[in-house]
């Protein structure tokens, strides 16, 4: 039978899995189709995470306070969800000068993540657990269990066994009634709908999460004084363009020029939060 706009969707799968309609004879498209369908497809994304802004910002406060009083915040994530969260974690201490003890990423996704992949199953129930008792996470900590299911085993063990040890849980879901969106304080559906490509959850799903853990993750360090005015004056300069980077902001919060900005920051080994402490700071 060919799937029409009529065609009713299966009740009994989640919406992650239901065939999309509108990428009916996605075999037959060219290029050029193929690719304004999936962007057309991608405004739901922005939707779905527009529409939970609340939630997100909720949390981000949590993570944010969680950061200040020298508490951890985990992301566990099984298969596009575990790639998503390692990608997250992998940012931050390059981005705001963060211990890389504070954030951290449990993955059940393959040898290639290195630590943070402690399970290559995505139903392994022992592993997150075990990896978060060895960590020892408990009260004042936070842990966030990203499925585009709603149901991994890997996941929803580790969210629970979080919450039992006392810390504020968050499960994110891209399926309405996940049952991950009940094991903890709050949960986010990020409503996606049906992929393009029947399944593959590190299209639409994977993107909305991302989005959101970006949100969650900057808001955070924006709340816990990681940021001055809107740069990112805790960035790790490991490269010349991030130096060059350095010294541009410098000389925009300061009355210093470009050599002085350098010399500046070269006598504060290239932190900019130093550079700006022992030179004439200004509001932007």
């Amino acid at each position: 039978m060919t799937l029409t706009e009529e065609t009713p969707v299966i009740p009994e799968l989640p919406s992650t899995e239901q065939r999309n309609p509108a990428s009916a004879q996605l075999d037959e498209l060219n290029a050029a189709d193929i690719v304004a369908l999936m962007a057309q497809e991608d405004y739901r994304v922005l939707s779905a995470v527009e529409a939970v802004t609340p939630l997100l910002a909720l949390t981000a406060e949590k993570v944010a306070s969680a950061f200040r009083a020298g508490a951890r915040t985990v992301l566990i994530g099984a298969g596009a969800s575990g790639w998503v969260a390692v990608q997250e974690i992998a940012e931050l201490p390059l981005t705001f000068g963060v211990p890389p003890d504070r954030f951290v990423a449990l993955a059940a996704c393959g040898e290639l993540l290195g630590q943070s992949a402690i399970s290559t199953n995505e139903d392994d129930t022992v592993a997150a657990p075990e990896a978060l008792r060895r960590i020892g996470i408990g009260q004042g900590d936070i842990v966030i269990g990203a499925a585009a299911s709603g149901t991994t085993p890997f996941v929803r063990s580790g969210v629970q066994a979080a919450a039992v040890a006392g810390a504020w849980v968050c499960g994110i879901a891209n399926n309405p009634g996940s049952p991950l969106l009940d094991d903890g304080a709050i949960g986010i559906l990020l409503d996606t709908g049906p992929e393009v490509l029947t399944g593959s959850t590190r299209l639409k799903a994977g993107t909305a999460q991302k989005l959101a853990l970006n949100r969650i993750t900057t808001c955070a360090m924006v709340l816990a004084g990681r940021v001055v005015d809107n740069y990112m004056v805790d960035m790790i300069c490991t490269t010349e363009k991030l130096r060059r980077r350095a010294v541009r902001i410098v000389m925009d919060l300061t009355a210093l020029s470009q050599d002085e900005a350098r010399e500046r920051l070269n006598d504060a080994a290239w932190s900019v939060r130093e550079a700006l402490h022992a030179g004439c700071w200004r509001r932007a």
